[in-house]
């Protein structure tokens, strides 16, 4: 290349430039600024050698800054500098020694760079790697999630299905150990239910598509329902063996059954003969039970001294008037033979009739009728069996028809009559035995109203029966209140042809004979007895034996003052009637209203005013 040669002609170094085209371009070039220029602008450095010695001088003389550029331009050998060295003259004048021992330096220093930095380099490869592998594992646990999901969403869908399924067809072997040793009682009861449910649901899924299992789980429901009735057989075996024991309560027993009296429907339903023949012999163990334990109350009762009233209380009887005559008071204390006289039978009288209206329900209990000292009457000891009966019935009846489930009345009819019949028995001669000797008519009365109470109160507790026993007892005790009541009329009519009772009357007309005191004492109870029903039974006998006696009596009046002048005997009559119409106002005004004893004596009163 020649100095006259234009720039425009010289090609641009763009590229690296080879060895071979140095060594073959290598020729020497003057001082030429335009040439150094144009390198400059094409290389377009950001530094410049100071070749002119324009720039300050420092330690490196711009060579590191050359080296950097001729780097990053790739002209990085000593001959390609050397090359370019020749492009100016002044080049020659650079330290070439001293800028090969640092570029030789850079070089050592970037090796020893490169050696650092092969580790972080090696690390950051193995880190891509990992990466990459990671990101591969990521990727293949992502798909194992979707596919788990998948298999869950499936086997929650499979479990939605199913676990009904195994719920309806799974027996828990808590159930079957239940069965087999668990204490018969209330939660014992709850496997009877288990049983039942899973029968019926059992029965939902036979069929052509039935479990595979289904056979073999049907069969041991059916040796469950075989234990559950083995195990219930024992236990009212017990309960019946325990009613046999001494001093035992048949309510703790009825109670302890009651608790699970869920047991014997299922026992009739699964086994009907069983269930009879259990049901038969609790009939007859309770049949056994209450005749042993009434022999022992009545046995009590029977040591409870009962007053004997005697013929004495009868009216118009000898010793009414012998008293009457021999006293200065209205009842006489002569004759104290009898262990009741006629005052005290008829003192009495009010205060027997409080057992009708008091709503005492209690009995007196065996223990304290073996040591009463204290006597009562009649109708005392009658209420007491007879309440004492009717309770342990309805206790019974009500029993009956709770656990074994008894819905037809004949048949609970039936059964109690097979229990207590022998206690009914008992009722009736105890009844006989009581009225058989005595001539107690009031007693007599009082246990008729009794009678008549209970039955109201078995009404009252919807209980249908023991109407048959209370009815007997009431042919008992009718028969024989008339014919005291006959006896009565009797000893009235015997009382006419008495000496005493004439000598009474002749005696003073003025004072009413004992006969009307005491009749007049009769008659009201009477008629508050007649008064004091249920419900109003007119026909019934005391209405015709009032009636029977009330005419009797003014029959004997008539027949005594049949001798006397008719002033007197007008006299006579209008005392004795005037005295029984007074005692009858001691009738309540509802007990007034119902009776005509009252009216009537009130008539025969007014009849004889004027005379009197």
């Amino acid at each position: 290349m020649h100095s006259g040669e234009t720039v425009a002609t010289t090609p641009q170094l763009t590229h690296r430039i080879s060895r071979r085209s140095i060594s073959k371009h290598v020729q020497p070039f003057k001082d030429n600024p335009d040439a150094l220029d144009w390198l400059r602008r094409k290389l377009n450095p950001e530094w410049e050698i100071d070749v002119r010695g324009e720039l300050d001088e420092g330690d490196d003389n711009g060579v590191d800054l050359l080296m950097d550029k001729l780097v990053s331009e790739n002209v990085n050998t000593v001959q390609e500098y050397r090359f370019l060295s020749t492009l100016n003259p002044q080049l020659d004048t650079l330290d070439y020694d001293s800028n090969y021992a640092k570029f030789s330096e850079l070089q050592s220093t970037i090796k020893n760079t490169r050696t650092y930095l092969k580790p972080l380099f090696d690390y950051l490869l193995d880190f891509e790697q990992n990466l990459d592998k990671l990101s591969r594992e990521m990727e293949f646990l992502q798909k194992r999630s979707d596919l788990l999901n998948v298999q869950i969403t499936r086997k929650q869908q499979l479990d939605v299905k199913l676990t009904p399924v195994i719920n309806d067809l799974i027996i828990p072997p808590s159930v079957i150990n239940s069965i087999v040793t668990d204490k018969v009682d209330e939660r014992w009861v709850e496997n009877i239910t288990f049983l039942a449910e899973k029968k019926e649901i059992y029965s939902k899924y036979a069929g052509e598509n039935q479990p595979k299992s289904l056979p073999e789980l049907v069969k041991l429901l059916d040796l469950m329902e075989l234990k559950v009735i083995e195990r219930v057989r024992d236990f009212m075996v017990t309960q019946i063996k325990e009613l046999r024991k001494p001093n035992t309560s048949s309510q703790v027993v009825q109670n302890q059954m009651l608790e699970v009296k869920e047991v014997f429907p299922f026992l009739q339903k699964k086994n009907p003969k069983l269930s009879n023949e259990l049901c038969q012999a609790y009939c007859y163990t309770m049949r056994w039970y209450y005749h042993q334990n009434f022999v022992k109350y009545l046995s009590s009762l029977e040591r409870i001294k009962v007053y004997k009233v005697d013929k004495n209380v009868l009216l118009g009887s000898l010793d009414e008037e012998s008293g009457s005559s021999n006293s200065s008071s209205l009842f006489g204390y002569a004759n104290q033979k009898f262990e009741v006289t006629s005052n005290e039978y008829l003192i009495n009288l009010t205060k027997r009739l409080e057992v009708l209206s008091k709503g005492d329900e209690t009995v007196m209990p065996s223990q304290i009728a073996e040591t009463m000292n204290i006597k009562h009457w009649l109708e005392s000891v009658f209420r007491d069996f007879n309440l004492a009966l009717l309770d342990n019935v309805s206790v019974e009846y009500l029993f009956l028809n709770e656990f074994f489930q008894l819905t037809r009345s004949e048949q609970l009819n039936d059964i109690i009559k097979t229990i207590f019949n022998p206690v009914y028995q008992l009722g009736h001669n105890y009844t006989k035995y009581l009225i058989s000797n005595s001539y107690d008519y009031f007693g007599v009365l009082i246990a008729i109203r009794l009678t008549q109470h209970l039955e109201y109160e078995l009404q009252h507790r919807r209980i249908p029966v023991m109407e048959d026993y209370l009815n007997y007892q009431l042919i008992i005790l009718w028969p024989k209140f008339q014919n005291l009541i006959d006896q009565n009329c009797m000893s009235i009519k015997k009382a006419v042809s008495s000496s005493v009772l004439i000598k009474s009357v002749t005696k003073n007309i003025m004072i009413p004979m004992g006969l009307t005191q005491n009749f007049g004492r009769v008659l009201l109870a009477l008629l508050q007895l007649s008064n004091n029903l249920i419900e109003q039974e007119t026909s019934e006998p005391l209405t015709n034996s009032i009636v029977r006696l009330r005419s009797e009596f003014e029959s004997t009046l008539m027949k005594l003052s049949a001798s006397f002048d008719p002033k007197k005997r007008e006299i006579f009559l209008y005392n004795n009637f005037a005295l029984v119409l007074t005692i009858l106002g001691d009738l309540d005004q509802s007990e007034k209203v119902n009776t005509d004893e009252v009216s009537h004596f009130q008539n025969l009163v007014d009849a004889y005013t004027n005379s009197a």
